[in-house]
């Protein structure tokens, strides 16, 4: 082992190459990762297109059916073609997905179809990319890398968000979506030139090593969580939009309390998952009722610091303490597991949630929503099993 090698393995990474693979990886799903950005508009756009909430909460929740069934097939498609190739498959069919509802946004059946082809890209998404990122890592700081990591995806919607509404406002539905498409090829180029990751002997769905009794509230943890987000993405833009708040208000705070866990990663360290994941639902609970309870710029603000604070640890958190303890070739199974939870809440949440909106409007939804997550918060907080650190 080299010095580099050896100074590379101190900072937590398995070799010196992987420490720049894995900021070279990092860049390429942060760009991946601003197409998505773009999902915080879909309901805006589906209903301004003709489309009624509930048809546009339906063409939101289908989605949930390619990204969670494909998501429980990551496993096998990394086994076989390997997570970065299946990092790079899902990043092109999320591009061909969405770019194309720039030509079937006002037809159902066929926004349907766009939508089921970036689900499809989507579903191999979350469980390769986490795969990949984590065999970059040693164990030395593993948990507070993945949070770093996990931390920097969401970045795109500090920018996104703003960047996104202005487009449509000014430049109209087919620039809103093609645009998007350009971050996501350039992120996809940066992809090539890394090594890949070595291949299981195992190429099953292999999700056993989740499938274990002292991981439900956990995973069911990353289903509040994900309910949570589809909120945030699919309705609170509406909400706020209706009471004249810029939706930078809350997607900038929230996504730059994100980076706060990059200056804080080390501490998380210290604390149990359990402690971790129920105060990050807490906080997103939280942040959630404040942003429903009040039109105050300053305390909008507070609430999204609040909601991107928790949210920047439910995920990494749990996918960290799925993946302790397995060899990195073959955790892309129990990531699938975990993303499939965090999808159905994000996914398939949005369509039950429009029937919800409609008769108790978005101040009672927000606080329903945050009385669940506080509740799971506090079972898995008292409930949930210790681990060994």
């Amino acid at each position: 082992m080299t010095e580099a090698d050896e100074a590379a393995a101190l900072a937590g990474f398995v070799d010196a190459r992987a420490r720049s693979e894995f900021i070279r990886f990092a860049i390429a799903c942060l760009l991946g990762s601003l197409l998505n950005a773009h999902v915080a508009l879909l309901s805006i756009v589906f209903t301004g297109s003709g489309h009624s909430l509930e048809t546009a909460g339906l063409l939101l929740s289908l989605f949930a059916i390619p990204v969670i069934v494909v998501n429980l097939l990551a496993g096998p498609a990394a086994a076989r073609f390997g997570a970065l190739a299946t990092t790079r498959l899902s990043m092109a069919m999320t591009i061909v997905g969405f770019g194309s509802l720039a030509f079937s946004v006002d037809n159902f059946w066929l926004a349907l179809v766009s939508r089921l082809v970036h689900g499809l890209g989507f579903g191999l998404y979350l469980p390769s990319i986490m795969t990949y990122a984590q065999s970059r890592l040693n164990t030395k700081r593993f948990v507070s890398l993945v949070i770093v990591f996990s931390s920097l995806i969401p970045f795109s919607y500090a920018l996104g968000p703003a960047l996104v509404e202005f487009t449509l406002t000014h430049y109209g539905r087919t620039t809103f979506f093609l645009a998007a498409t350009a971050p996501a090829a350039l992120g996809l180029l940066l992809t090539l030139g890394l090594r890949p990751l070595a291949k299981p002997l195992a190429r099953g769905l292999d999700l056993s090593g989740a499938l274990q009794r002292r991981f439900i509230l956990p995973l069911l943890g990353l289903f509040a969580g994900g309910t949570l987000h589809a909120y945030s993405i699919a309705f609170l833009p509406p909400d706020l939009v209706s009471r004249g708040v810029a939706l930078a208000m809350f997607f900038v705070p929230s996504t730059v309390a994100t980076g706060l866990t990059r200056v804080a990663g080390s501490i998380f360290q210290r604390f149990q998952p359990r402690t971790l994941v129920g105060g990050g639902l807490s906080l997103m609970a939280g942040g959630l009722a404040v942003i429903a309870l009040t039109s105050s710029l300053p305390v909008i603000a507070i609430g999204a610091i609040a909601f991107g604070l928790g949210s920047s640890v439910v995920y990494p958190v749990v996918s960290a303490w799925l993946g302790q303890g397995i060899e990195p070739a073959r955790r892309a199974g129990p990531q699938a597991v975990g993303a499939a939870c965090f999808y159905l809440g994000l996914y398939g949440m949005p369509f039950p949630l429009a029937f919800l909106v409609a008769p108790a409007g978005y101040v009672n939804t927000s606080l329903l929503l945050a009385a669940f997550g506080l509740a799971v918060a506090i079972v898995l907080a008292l409930r949930g099993a210790r681990v060994a650190r």
